[in-house]
């Protein structure tokens, strides 16, 4: 049958609707600047060149190392407010203000005048890059998710555009985005080559220091073990572990890092009471270093109070995830001097239980989005149990991380858990060698 003009119409138009919605980035409500093509081209009809702006985030991206994706996302979100509340002072009211990729976290701005309406030059389309980026800055502030400790400011490259009747439109907006996302990324690049060469300083220095928290056991609160943290400098964005390893990984210094965190530890317990068990997180990669059972090392734990038996080696399950296997050999290696295993993040991967039956961890410890309000869920309460049979199974002690309320408590052993940490109980605090104990538990039971 013959389709009519009226049915292809409809037809076209709503395969339009939906390619337009799925070039829509859900976290910010902006599209893809590859939508805005012809509304660049319009800019360009009476000008003889159009400003292009790339604005990113620069170090602020490590919010969603450090806070995780959600909190990363809502900067997104305000980054993109601003920029429209930017079209009233900073940006002429004509500026096209677009994505640079569903889900990126870079914008894309198109100018076509100054703020005085005459055409761009080099050092006017400049101005406005510094005008917007001290405006994020100061909005990102006030609502205080300005940044990591240590971040630089937002980052804007500038470039001008011009058309040309020999190449292609779209590639000349190609090209002129690259411009502006390379002068965007410069400074970026000098202060990461900063970073490593502060990074190195620490580990040359030792300039890192243990904190601990105690393992508990839920139903009596008796102290079971402890896990250790490491923190970097305190006025330092290297405060925090995961800034530090993140830098550490892309500088190569991983292992030394791993090694220096390690060590402070067994230090930070010299002369104190040593405790039953000690949790040292380490990486995937780091189950391999023959420093575990180094001379220095082994000097180190004995200084604490510390064999290999009393140390459990804490990896995250997702670093481990792909290829359990080939951790395997490590791991018995490890086991036949003494020490333990913990899968840290359990539940995180869809191959949970394979990987416990291949690596055989003799502790396991919850992912924290587990924990988190179970004693109103049912389907928590359900998967925390599963959890509970998963360990009996493999013969592994299950430990529930981040507690915070006595509710959680209480549930928890409903289900099944036995041990537990959380700031209900302590919180993150250097070990006293004289005393040798953390602070008792704040709860009562």
């Amino acid at each position: 049958m013959t389709q009519r003009p009226h049915d292809e119409f409809h037809r076209m138009r709503t395969a339009y609707l939906r390619l337009r919605a799925a070039m829509r980035d859900p976290v910010t409500g902006l599209f893809h600047y590859a939508l805005a093509f012809d509304e660049v081209r319009a800019l360009l009809a009476d000008r003889t060149h159009i400003g292009v702006l790339w604005v990113s985030l620069g170090e602020r991206r490590l919010i969603e190392t450090v806070y995780g994706w959600e909190a990363y996302d809502r900067v997104l979100m305000q980054v993109s407010r601003v920029l429209a509340d930017a079209k009233t002072c900073e940006l002429p009211a004509t500026t096209i203000i677009a994505n640079a990729g569903i889900h990126a976290d870079a914008f894309c701005l198109f100018i076509n005048a100054d703020l005085d309406g005459a055409d761009l030059s080099p050092s006017a389309l400049a101005e406005i890059g510094s005008r917007l980026e001290a405006l994020l800055d100061e909005r990102l502030a006030a609502i205080g998710d300005a940044s990591v400790p240590g971040a630089g400011r937002a980052r804007i490259g500038s470039a001008l555009m011009s058309d040309n009747p020999f190449h292609r439109f779209e590639r000349l907006v190609y090209t002129a985005l690259e411009d502006a996302r390379s002068v965007a990324d410069r400074p970026r690049d000098s202060e990461r080559l900063a970073w490593m060469a502060e990074l190195q300083r620490v580990i040359r220095d030792g300039d890192v220091h243990a904190v601990f928290q105690p393992v508990i056991n839920l139903e009596d609160g008796a102290e079971v073990g402890l896990e250790a943290f490491t923190r970097g400098p305190d006025i330092s964005v290297f405060h925090l572990p995961r800034v530090m390893f993140s830098v550490g990984r892309e500088a190569g210094l991983a292992g030394e890092l791993d090694r220096l965190c390690r060590h402070s530890a067994f230090e930070a317990l010299a002369g104190g009471v040593a405790p039953r068990v000690l949790f040292v997180n380490t990486t995937a990669d780091s189950l391999v270093d023959p420093d575990w059972w180094a001379p220095e090392t082994l000097a180190a734990m004995r200084r604490a109070g510390l064999d290999p038996s009393h140390v459990v080696l804490e990896v995250n399950e997702s670093s481990v995830a792909e290829n359990p296997d080939g951790y395997r050999d490590a791991i018995d290696w490890l086991r036949s001097v003494g020490y333990r295993l913990s899968l840290d993040d359990v539940g995180s991967s869809q191959h949970t239980s394979l990987i416990v039956e291949k690596l055989r961890p003799e502790f396991l410890k919850f992912d924290l989005t587990l924990v988190r309000g179970i004693e109103g869920d049912q389907l928590r309460r359900e998967l925390v149990r599963s959890l509970v049979q998963l360990a009996q199974r493999a013969g592994a002690t299950l430990i529930a991380e981040r507690i915070e309320s006595e509710d959680e408590r209480r549930t928890l052993i409903e289900c099944g858990a036995r041990w537990g940490q959380g700031y209900l109980f302590a919180a993150e605090t250097s070990r006293s060698p004289v005393a040798g104990a953390v602070p008792r538990p704040r709860v009562e039971l």
